[in-house]
Order: structure tokens, then C-alpha cells, then sequence
């Protein structure tokens, strides 16, 4: 497949583009990083800026799917929301799928509350999380044209080992008997490619923990 990654220089990105290249897929990145900092071959990369819809259909033309691992500045988590647009116009006009990572804060730890309500989120975290979850409500799941998909990762997302044992889950925040609530940015990754292959959730969000 020919496989376009969004903020393919970033933490998640990378191991994106790390994981997609394992499996062979023709790559397109999108990113402001030199060809010498994937360390990979025969990749195309390009710069763009995303929210100039009409130039990204054109880089996006002719993908199978298109990754979206973009993330907003600290000072203003908001432009999520107007990224998100454009991305699904973008995807919608060049033909192409969209899968997009999104927040932990909008899953849900019981049918009444959201993580991102609960009383122990931490501060810091959570403009981006309501950000976030203000995409996922009112851009993506108002989305009946284009076959997108929104992938949460668990609350603690961290650099660690791709073990490819996972649980996948819906609306409902995933965690362990100790109630953490982790995942590795390499095992996500292999959740998200895994949907890329096998797509399980076409118009749905999902999320990935362990």
C-alpha cells in the first residue's frame, strides 16, 4: 500500500513511519526532518502545511491511506480542530482513507465520565485532551462522507518495546488489573498498522492498551 504519515517526525510519528516501513508499504512522509533522520530508503518526503487544504489533496492523491500523527502547539491545542477539517477535506477529495491519532481524555472510565473529568487528570494534559476530544465529537463523528478512523491511545503512552501483545477497545479507556492504563508508542504503532491492513473500524474511534 502506499501509506502517507502526517507528523511523521514526531514522537508517535516515528514509530509510525518505523512501523510502516517494516511491512514494506510504499511511503510518503510528511514532515519538516531530512530523509537522514528516518535512516530509510526510497521514501518520499515532503513539507507541507496543513492547513492549506487544496495543496495537501494534491500530496495526498494516489494513497491508499492516509496517517495523521500531527499534533498542535502547547499554546494553542485548538488548531486540532481546524487541522482535523482540513485533513478530512483534504482525504476526502484525493479519494483516500484517514486514520487519525487522537486523545486519551475522551475515552470514557464509566458510562457518566470521561478520563479527561476524572479528578486525578493531570493539569498539564488537559487543554490537549478537551482539544482532543472537542475533534473527535465535533469534526470526525459528524464525518458521514469519508471512511476515517480516530485511534486513542491509554492514558500513559510511553517510549518502550514493540511486544505486539495488546488488547484493542472502543469508547471505554483500557487498563490492567493494577488499573494503569499504558501502552508503548511501538505497540501502538502496531495497532494502527494493524488497521491500516485490516481495517476494523471504518467512521469509529477505537483505542489501543494494555
Amino acid at each position: 500500500m502506499k501509506v502517507t504519515i502526517i507528523g511523521a517526525g514526531g514522537n508517535i510519528g516515528q514509530r509510525i513511519v518505523k512501523e510502516a516501513a517494516s511491512r514494506n508499504h510504499e511511503l510518503q512522509l510528511i514532515s519538516s526532518k531530512d530523509k537522514s533522520f528516518f535512516g530509510l530508503n526510497n521514501v518520499h518526503i515532503q513539507q507541507a502545511d496543513i492547513f492549506k487544504t487544496e495543496a495537501l489533496v494534491e500530496l495526498l492523491k494516489g494513497s491508499d491511506v492516509v496517517i495523521s500523527a500531527y499534533a498542535p502547539p502547547h499554546e494553542n491545542t485548538d488548531l486540532i480542530i481546524d487541522a482535523s477539517k482540513s485533513l478530512i477535506e483534504a482525504a476526502k477529495k484525493a479519494n483516500t482513507r484517514l486514520i487519525a491519532v487522537g486523545g486519551a481524555g475522551s475515552l470514557k472510565v464509566n458510562k457518566d465520565m470521561d478520563l479527561v473529568d476524572t479528578p486525578d487528570f493531570p493539569e498539564d494534559y488537559k487543554a490537549i485532551a478537551i482539544s482532543h476530544k472537542k475533534a473527535l465529537e465535533n469534526v470526525f463523528l459528524n464525518e458521514s462522507e469519508l471512511t476515517w478512523t480516530n485511534v486513542s491511545p491509554s492514558a500513559y503512552i510511553f517510549e518502550g518495546e514493540r511486544t505486539n501483545q495488546f488488547r484493542i477497545g472502543e469508547d471505554y479507556l483500557l487498563s490492567n488489573e493494577k488499573g494503569e492504563s499504558t501502552i508503548s508508542m511501538e505497540d501502538f504503532a502496531v495497532g494502527i498498522l494493524n488497521e491500516v491492513e485490516k481495517p476494523s473500524f471504518p467512521k469509529k474511534r477505537f483505542t489501543i492498551g494494555y
